[in-house]
């Protein structure tokens, strides 16, 4: 797909619906914002994959310019979900992100529901590479979610925040959440899905579970940026970073530089499996494979799946 901002100005049945640009303003000030900067819009028609393909309707930013494609829907049931679609409608690249302005069913590890209400950032993206080839880069696959974090953690060190990846796919400031990850290899695609708290962030009396760290907004710890600013940057900083890590490391070596980010790493937290009653250990790094060290009952273990919470 050519390079450039688009508002789809077509519905997709249950998928997403479509982003008029003067609705897509109304829906919350921060998109108000972006789409007023980012003028003037004019219709377009994006071309189909196939040569039978009808194409879609939308809207293009005639300021907007980058090396890659970004479109918008308004309100859509998942990010991920209708990502996949776009990628066999419309041919999307590794890199070509779509962002809604809500999602309906949006989603993050083991099903839990992900409230995704206007104001935030949801997007996701397919990455290039993990899903190519043999060998090494199914090493790599092992690690995405931890790899997907160290993209995002460095894309908010740009604003001047300290931030912590959280084992296996959130990200901390100052213990507190900002962002969930998802990462989904189906039919032959690593599609990554990222909401991250800019303007509103979930209590813990509106969940149907206690949370595992209490979340917060980036307005709530100083940091003021729209849905479009922020994923810019990420297409930009995210996007550098992934190249420096995959053409220069091994997955070992990348765990072995993330450590530095380990949330909670030295302190005793409580691991849950399947939501069962969990046991306490103490964090003590990754393995090189992308697992959690841990000590429990002092004996080192590796854990690959579960859920982490503050001890008591």
């Amino acid at each position: 797909m050519k390079p450039g901002l688009y508002l789809l100005a077509e519905d997709r049945s249950t998928l997403f619906s479509a982003a008029d640009p003067a609705e897509l303003a109304a829906a919350h000030p921060c998109w108000a914002k972006d789409l007023q900067r980012l003028e003037p819009w004019a219709k377009t028609v994006l071309p189909g994959k196939s040569a039978n393909g009808r194409g879609m309707a939308a809207w293009r930013s005639g300021f907007y310019s980058a090396d890659s494609a970004s479109l918008v829907c308004g309100s859509c049931s998942s990010t991920m979900d209708a990502l996949r679609y776009l990628i066999d409608e419309l041919g999307l690249s590794p890199w070509d992100g779509l962002l809604a302005v809500e999602q309906k069913e949006g989603r993050g590890r083991r099903s839990h529901s992900w409230i995704s209400p206007p104001g935030n950032l949801y997007v996701s993206w397919a990455l290039p590479l993990l899903e190519e080839g043999r060998g090494t880069v199914n090493r790599w696959q092992a690690v995405a979610s931890l790899l997907v974090g160290e993209l995002t953690a460095a894309v908010l060190d740009t604003y001047g925040l300290k931030t912590a990846v959280k084992w296996p796919n959130d990200i901390l400031v100052d213990d507190k959440k900002i962002c969930g990850i998802l990462v989904e290899n189906r039919d032959g695609r690593t599609v990554v899905g990222v909401g991250l708290n800019l303007g509103h962030a979930p209590r813990g009396n509106k969940l149907k579970e206690p949370p595992a760290a209490e979340a917060a907004s980036l307005q709530e710890v100083g940091v003021s940026v729209t849905p479009l600013e922020l994923w810019f940057s990420f297409a930009k900083t995210g996007r550098r970073r992934y190249d420096q890590i995959v053409g220069s490391m091994s997955p070992e070596e990348f765990t072995k530089l993330l450590q530095h980010r380990l949330a909670w790493k030295g302190r005793t937290v409580l691991i849950k499996m399947n939501d069962d009653q969990g046991y306490l250990a103490e964090i003590k790094g990754l393995s090189p494979d992308g697992g959690l060290l841990i000590i429990r009952e002092g004996k080192f273990e590796t854990v690959y799946t579960g859920s982490i919470y503050p001890a008591g």
